[in-house]
């Protein structure tokens, strides 16, 4: 059993709850410039026995979340001592976790039969082999009976008995909202009428949401970059730490990093094409459709890549033996990958790169892949004569990424499978018949399941 002094080092609010503000997540929080407060977890309704599972890529402020929804119990005057914080890396087994909790649980019940109302996070609990066998003895157990949990990960986990939420590096139209707070407030418009007037609002307060539309896809939606770009200050740090969480989270699943440069490289390098696990596998020199396989999965659990398969819009269903393409989740990551790949670390050289012709349509579709996913839509691509980028069966929404100064009939072809039917354009803001045409810095703002073209 572990020692419940050993707990106290990562609870310090149990000797003194004001201890909580010398916590390094929360002091760094307070002294950012741009701070966001992740509402869908601090409005969390947590139900005792209940097992929420917060997952996401690392360095998307999962355990600032939970510190600031500690913070907050703490200030509504919940016992500190029935607050349980842990980060499982420090751990090694399943027993491990088993040992821990009912180490904290035992602390608490003291000379009672029934354990008291708590609070337990355990922080990264994915970074153990074979956690989920440890929740499951203790909830069989009735040992969650009295708590309310959040397990955090940085890998795609899921229980059976748990509730899953996605914890992303933040949406395009958030970033908007964090810069603009005056000037949007966060609404989605749902009307091509309410799309126009908001972008003559931006004209006239001259507010120039295409610039920072291409701030973001420097920075992309991870708050520790987007500060570094606001303070602007030098990105070197930052971009060594994203760098080091993906060597870590390699390391942690005994991938090889040579193998994941060239398969990395190979996803870079076909941005927006089509490719197979075969052609992944011989322009990295893997030797194994099998290893190519096992590495893009890797990367599409740890919330890095987006894999997007085949759909036949006539016969109405995914074939998963075609070939498929693959998306980084965050315009940033392009970045970490190219500077992973190359070992520089200069990432304003890459996106320089990418911020012209041809390659800055290719990052207008990864953007528009990246924010369909945070929106967690699950989308397709398809094609027959002519391609369609993006498809969305439950909405019979068609997406084409056409970046370019003017929009022509011939852009328009590969939409005609599609019922509801969506351009993303350099500049153009249109309707034409039944086809919206819209820029790509306003296609974040659209309330795609409930967006009519009027």
């Amino acid at each position: 059993m572990i020692d419940y002094d050993l707990l106290a080092i990562q609870n310090p609010w149990w000797k003194n709850k004001e201890l909580i503000k010398n916590d390094d997540k929360l002091r760094e929080f307070t002294s950012s410039q741009i701070k966001y407060y992740p509402k869908n977890i601090l409005d969390l309704k947590l139900e005792a026995g209940a097992i929420n599972i917060l997952s996401g890529p690392r360095q998307t402020g999962k355990s600032t979340a939970l510190k600031l929804l500690i913070r907050n119990l703490l200030e509504q005057e919940f016992p500190p001592e029935r607050i349980f914080y842990f980060n499982c890396d420090a751990l090694s087994s399943r027993k491990d976790i088993i040992d821990l909790v009912l180490s904290f649980l035992n602390g608490i019940r003291g000379s009672q039969e029934a354990i008291p109302a708590n609070y337990l996070f355990l922080d990264e609990v994915s970074s153990v082999v074979d956690w989920p066998y440890a929740v499951k003895w203790l909830a069989d157990g009735g040992f969650f009976t009295d708590s309310k949990m959040i397990l955090t990960g940085s890998s795609r986990i899921s229980l059976k008995k748990g509730r899953d939420i996605r914890y992303l590096s933040i949406a395009f139209g958030e970033y908007a909202k964090l810069i603009l707070p005056k000037i949007f407030t966060g609404q989605m418009f749902s009307s091509y009428r309410k799309l126009k007037q908001f972008s003559q609002e931006l004209t006239r307060k001259e507010a120039n949401l295409p610039q920072i539309y291409n701030n973001f896809l420097l920075s992309g939606g991870f708050l520790k970059m987007i500060n570094s770009f606001i303070a602007k200050e030098p990105f070197l740090d930052t971009v060594e730490i994203y760098k080091s969480s993906l060597k870590s989270e390699l390391a942690k699943t005994g991938k090889k990093e040579l193998f994941a440069r060239k398969v990395l490289e190979k996803v870079v390098n076909s941005l927006t094409a089509e490719t197979s696990y075969t052609n992944v596998a011989e322009e990295s020199e893997l030797g194994s459709k099998n290893t190519a396989a096992d590495y893009l999965g890797f990367f599409s659990d740890a919330f890095m890549l987006t894999e997007t398969l085949f759909y036949n819009i006539p016969q109405k269903r995914t074939i998963i033996k075609k070939n498929k393409k693959y998306y980084p989740t965050d315009p940033f990551l392009l970045w970490i990958f190219n500077s992973f790949i190359s070992g520089s670390s200069d990432i304003n050289g890459f996106y320089q790169k990418y911020a012209s012709s041809p390659l800055d349509s290719q990052l207008a579709e990864s953007f528009t892949a990246s924010e369909l996913f945070k929106h967690d839509h699950e989308f397709y691509f398809f094609r027959n004569t002519k391609e369609l980028d993006f498809y969305i069966p439950k909405l019979e929404l068609g997406i084409e990424v056409k970046y370019k100064n003017k929009i022509v009939s011939s852009d328009l072809e590969g939409l005609r499978y599609a019922k509801r039917k969506i351009v993303v354009s350099k500049h153009s803001l249109e309707k034409r018949d039944d086809i919206l045409i819209i820029p790509a810095y306003l296609f974040g703002l659209i309330d795609l399941a409930n967006f009519k073209p009027d």
